[in-house]
């Protein structure tokens, strides 16, 4: 099942709300693990969730072999059977593994793959590649929080890593690969978490039924930021988008209002006044209006 197939899937179940459905970021087709999905205007929060959460992930790759896709589903460019690697890189032990691959932790400078959504021209690189035209990307710098080697058994090499939205762990192994003194291409990919979301507190495709929305996590749960409560003078205002001066102070540039307990949206901080940014409870208005 791939992401997209996921999410058709939660519309059968939002059959009113179809257009404020979406995931926050594709997994690769041979990839499994979490994939979180916003439901009823949830999903605008896609930009905060990629720059708030870290991913991690667990990967098996293997050594001596590169594909177009930089996974096993790809088609073979190369292949290194050299004496360095069948003599030297398969008798490395997992300690000096370790200490080699200790450089990929902190800021890592990364330029997608040919074959991803990073789009070119409003195109996703992937239809680009498809049709033989290969677009090269600046590397853009992210941030891998934590790195481990998990085992290392010649050609195959598993590790797992927390990274910054948008790190493409396929071109992590080329890279994990080159610095070994070889090439590489990734055997499996698990998505293990998106910030506190683990794949153990996860539902699984076949749980969908029409009562699990029960089970959502809201917003708040989701990304930590500070909590504002609406002073009921100031819930007409915040429904027509306008800022609000409150005594509370909090600290960060961005706060969820809440009313009662319930999230009415996000704010940010501006020259002492907290500006909407998403406006939960004047899109459920609307939406109950609609209907």
């Amino acid at each position: 099942m791939g992401s997209f197939d996921l999410v058709r899937l939660f519309k059968r179940h939002f059959p009113d709300d179809p257009h404020r459905l979406g995931h926050f970021g594709t997994l690769d087709p041979f990839a499994s693990g979490v994939l979180l999905v916003g439901v009823g205007g949830a999903a605008r929060l896609n930009d905060f969730v990629h720059a708030h959460l870290p991913k991690t992930y667990l990967a098996v790759g293997r050594l001596g072999i590169q594909t177009d896709t930089a996974d096993w589903q790809g088609e073979i460019k190369q292949t290194d059977f050299s004496p360095y690697s069948q003599q030297v890189i398969s008798q490395f032990d997992l300690e000096f593994v370790k200490e080699r691959l200790e450089i990929f932790r902190g800021d890592y400078w990364q330029a997608p793959p040919a074959f991803s959504a990073t789009k070119f021209e409003g195109k996703p690189l992937h239809e680009w590649a498809r049709q033989g035209v290969e677009i090269k990307k600046e590397p853009v710098k992210r941030f891998i929080h934590s790195f481990e080697v998990v085992k290392y058994q010649y050609p195959f090499l598993c590790f797992r890593a927390t990274v910054s939205s948008g790190t493409y762990i396929r071109t992590l192994f080329e890279d994990i690969a080159r610095e070994l003194g070889t090439i590489g291409r990734l055997s499996a990919l698990v998505r293990e978490s998106i910030g506190s979301l683990t794949m153990e507190n996860s539902l699984r495709p076949q749980a969908l039924t029409t009562d699990f929305s029960a089970k959502a996590l809201k917003p708040e749960e989701v990304i930590p930021f500070p909590l504002l409560e609406l002073p009921e003078m100031r819930k007409r205002a915040f429904l027509n988008g306008l800022s609000s001066r409150l005594s509370q102070t909090v600290s960060g540039e961005y706060a969820w209002m809440m009313s009662e307990g319930e999230n009415w949206g996000l704010v940010q901080k501006k020259n002492d006044e907290w500006k909407t940014v998403i406006n939960f409870e004047a899109l459920k208005q609307a939406q109950s209006s609609q209907t």
